[in-house]
């Protein structure tokens, strides 16, 4: 009889994924000592070491990356079975857990979860809100099945991804003069300007200080600003001006409170980009929810091709027949 029975593989993978037997216990609703009790067990009945432990975690030996493939396979088995089982006339409760930047959870998001849930009332959808890197992150070690995010990736060799479209940039400035008699300035209108930023380790920040040192551009940073929600609102209020994606902007184009203007001489975008883990296979829910998105980004129907995996075919299609009326 196998060791690597479903409970022990359960506490194995929250640990994997969380880097932490606190937060891994915390998730299963055990004491630390229970975790460890049976990670140590585990790795004596195998013989082994998974987990170098450290003051900053636990992270996986290359034996315990090896069980960790294995043990997400097993899960989508087990996953395969209940869907094979249960069949497509029950109802199959799922969660999505789903990551996302702090501007697309309260300006994109909401709107696509709407849609989601709609389609698959039974998928609890848990959103974190975090910074790329962390996201990133948190997809590697597989504790986010899918993550929507903007800009560029700290590193694209630990996730998959693709582009969905691109975010334009525009110049947001109180409403009063100078501004207000213009429509669009140059890049070299900022330099000297006041101006309201996101903090140093954003990667918002980092890709327009890049933008500001290429074009010999200094603006006068007089605060940083963890929320682009907050940043608005500084400017609003006349602290400075300040660059912010236009999807954050549609219902602040008329408004007496900001002046909005379109920089001529400079391509100022982003890319809006949904990443997954590139080491197993794509998250039915996941799947579910990239589907929901193709009537706005068609070109995600050949993605999904390509990302599905054979294995789950029964368990994708169970989910995609569970909808609403």
């Amino acid at each position: 009889m196998s060791i690597l029975a479903p409970s022990w593989l359960k506490v194995f993978l929250a640990v994997a994924e969380h880097g932490s037997f606190n937060k891994a216990a915390e998730v299963l609703l055990l004491s630390q000592p229970a975790v460890s009790q049976k990670i140590r067990q585990l790795e004596v009945a195998l013989g082994i070491r998974l987990f170098d432990r450290t003051p900053n975690g636990a992270h996986l030996t290359p034996e315990g990356e090896i069980l960790r493939r294995y043990a997400h396979a097993m899960r989508w088995l087990m996953l395969a079975a209940e869907a094979n089982i249960v069949g497509p006339t029950q109802t199959i409760k799922r969660r999505l857990n789903l990551g996302g930047t702090p501007t697309l959870s309260s300006y994109c998001l909401p709107a696509w979860l709407k849609t989601f849930h709609q389609q698959h009332p039974n998928i609890l959808v848990h959103l974190r809100t975090d910074t790329t890197s962390h996201l990133v992150d948190n997809i590697a070690r597989h504790a986010l099945h899918l993550a929507i995010i903007e800009g560029e990736l700290p590193d694209e060799t630990t996730v998959a991804y693709t582009v969905l479209e691109e975010i334009p940039f525009l110049l947001v400035t109180p409403p009063e003069a100078p501004w207000t008699n213009h429509e669009s300035l140059p890049l070299s209108a900022l330099h000297g300007q006041r101006f309201v930023a996101r903090p140093p380790e954003a990667q918002t920040r980092r890709w327009m200080d890049r933008i500001f040192a290429q074009h010999h551009i200094q603006p006068h940073i007089v605060a940083e600003l963890d929320s682009p929600e907050a940043i608005k609102e500084a400017v609003s209020h006349g602290l400075g001006v300040t660059l912010l994606p236009k999807c954050m902007l549609e219902d602040d184009l008329d408004s007496p409170r900001l002046h909005i203007l379109t920089i001529t001489d400079v391509p100022l975008k982003r890319y809006l980009k949904a990443i997954w883990p590139k080491d197993i296979p794509l998250h039915p829910s996941a799947v579910a929810f990239l589907n929901s998105l193709k009537s706005t980004f068609p070109h995600l129907e050949d993605v999904l091709q390509k990302a599905r995996h054979p294995d789950l075919e029964t368990l994708y299609t169970l989910l995609e027949d569970n909808t609403s009326p």
